[in-house]
């Protein structure tokens, strides 16, 4: 296929070479990173009522540099093994982060919603050692912990780095009064001490040693993507690669950036691969502010953010921009400094996007992604914004569109669109069936169905998978039918994803009972198993489900019940 689109090349974009990226590891950038913008704020972790901290790269290249003598010296971590984190946005995720990398361990971000099964999956597929996890959340660990290979609990919290007395005051009152952060008996060690363990144990020396031979190529990081064969799987990610998608967009996007740091409003959660890759990785690089939100939920918890910082990027999903233009504090001004405003995860509907640029005067620029590519395929460039597109291919990446029998189709034809490129992972963590399937001679099949214009902007017009893509998070439909399947009195179970104006897509589940089963203990049962956007939000009990002559749920006969 010819590559019409590198017209719209920026020269950046265009001289794009993986071998003269800015830096070769991860470890590499947070050195260099930290010592290059010593003196500039580096992150920001602000609530609802408006209170903050904020941390220079001086301080966080110290701190993380501790967490990783923590983790070597005194928590007995081998390279190469895994640190799990899960945990909000906040400045101790960006430490615990770039601490682990330092350490040379392999990273798998974790959802913090995740219920105990959940959790207790992904911290046994992925062999992590050391859980790095959210004091809101540590009752989960109780629970779960006992269950895997994890050896070294560490707790954080949002307050970490806030003035003492103010951490003194929230943190009572979310302790005692409103009772949202529960006990803990498992051992752990709070991260405060942890990084002075980890300060005594290094005295001051660098770290240097932990990560040297490191290559490029080598595992960086296990980030988990729902199937549509059930459990999540882990994306075997390298530290090349990673950096190869964050330097890919920066190139599209570079013309626009403030030499002296962007500041960069995080709404995206990190634990997903477009904030982490695109946002964490790429602001980090070039020595942006990140002002993290740890819950843009409501939106008016983004008031105070939007009201004290002149945010000059910042990315989000349609429902929330659609979300922001409701609250009563919505003002053209608070927008006035941005110079980027992208979206990413989920489709953005055209008429939102309309909308916020009428009410702000500032595009959406919406792309294209997997968390099998390291974050972003496709971007709408600058100054060519089409809205109903994802974009054009970042740099690269060869794209092709094949039909059913693997025949690559011309400009206009729809067919499953395939990426190969340097930013593609290694393949599912121990899934070597499972990665079989997604690469085929380097190609990663995307599972949707795309047309190409003569211009080479993408359009993506269907899903070839049964995937469910709820606010930006891809849901396996198959998960949620392992749950609903094991409810006494459920006979078969299908779950489809339905339109839904909040999130996009939502879940719908039919199911063919024998007994007396209620919507409610069905609600129940998958709360109890399932993070709550998987959770069905309509259910509808059935006389039969629709299958092939195989036994498959045949979900498009399943989608034409609705309206009956």
């Amino acid at each position: 296929m010819s590559r019409p689109w590198e017209k719209y090349y920026p020269q950046e974009a265009k001289d794009f070479d993986v071998g003269t990226m800015p830096y070769g590891t991860i470890p590499e950038m947070i050195s260099v990173a930290g010592a290059k913008f010593a003196n500039r704020s580096a992150a920001t972790t602000i609530l609802p009522n408006g209170a903050m901290a904020t941390i220079t790269y001086q301080e966080l290249l110290s701190y993380a540099n501790d967490f990783a003598a923590y983790l070597r010296e005194t928590a007995g971590l081998q390279r190469g093994e895994t640190v799990a984190i899960m945990t909000p946005n906040c400045i101790d995720f960006t430490i615990a982060s770039c601490g682990a990398f330092l350490a040379g361990a392999v990273c798998t971000n974790i959802n913090p919603l995740y219920t105990a099964p959940e959790l207790e999956h992904q911290l046994n597929d992925s062999k992590a050692k050391v859980l790095v996890i959210i004091d809101l959340f540590g009752d989960k660990v109780d629970e779960v912990v006992a269950k895997t290979g994890v050896r070294n609990v560490v707790t954080i919290s949002l307050l970490e780095f806030f003035p003492a007395l103010k951490k003194l005051i929230i943190g009572f009152v979310l302790k005692r009064v409103k009772k949202v952060i529960p006990d803990l008996n498992h051992a752990h060690t709070k991260f405060a001490d942890a990084l002075e363990l980890g300060s005594k144990a290094r005295k001051g020396g660098d770290v240097a040693s932990y990560t040297e031979g490191l290559q490029g190529t080598d595992t960086a990081l296990f980030q988990y993507t729902s199937g549509t064969t059930g459990r999540s799987k882990g994306a075997e990610l390298s530290h090349q690669s990673i950096l190869a998608n964050a330097h890919q967009a920066n190139t599209l996007i570079g013309g626009i950036r403030l030499p002296a740091g962007d500041t960069t409003l995080v709404i995206l959660p990190l634990y997903h691969i477009t904030a982490f890759a695109l946002i964490f990785v790429v602001g980090f690089g070039t020595g942006d502010h990140l002002v993290l939100v740890p819950s843009p939920r409501p939106p008016s918890n983004l008031q105070s953010a939007f009201e004290k910082f002149d945010v000059t990027i910042f990315t989000g999903i349609n429902t929330l921009f659609a979300a922001l233009m409701e609250q009563p504090w919505f003002n053209k001004d608070l927008f006035k400094s941005i110079r980027f405003c992208g979206s990413g995860g989920a489709a953005q509907q055209t008429g939102v996007a309309q909308r916020w640029q009428d009410a702000t005067d500032i595009e959406i620029y919406q792309g294209y992604g997997m968390t099998e590519c390291c974050g972003v395929m496709s971007l709408n460039p600058i100054g060519d914004n089409r809205l109903g597109s994802v974009g054009i291919p970042v740099p690269g990446l060869d794209v092709k569109i094949i039909d059913d029998d693997g025949i690559e189709q011309p400009i206009g034809s729809p067919g499953e669109l395939l990426f190969k490129g340097p930013t593609i992972m290694k393949g599912y963590f121990g899934r070597p069936e499972a990665t079989a399937e997604a690469i085929t001679d380097g190609w990663l099949h995307s599972g949707d169905i795309a047309v190409m214009d003569e211009d080479g902007f993408l359009e993506i017009v269907d899903r070839k998978k049964d995937m469910i893509l709820v606010s930006g998070f891809n849901v396996s439909p198959n998960e949620i039918e392992d749950v609903i399947a094991k409810i006494p009195g459920v006979v078969e179970v299908g779950v489809i994803g339905v339109p839904d104006e909040k999130t996009s897509e939502a879940t719908m589940a039919f199911i063919v009972k024998n007994n007396d089963l209620t919507e409610e203990a069905v609600t129940e049962a998958c709360r109890a198993g399932l993070t709550n956007y998987k959770v069905p939000k309509q259910i509808r009990f059935v006389d039969d489900i629709p299958k092939s002559p195989v036994g498959k749920v045949l979900r498009r006969e399943l989608r034409e019940l609705i309206g009956s």
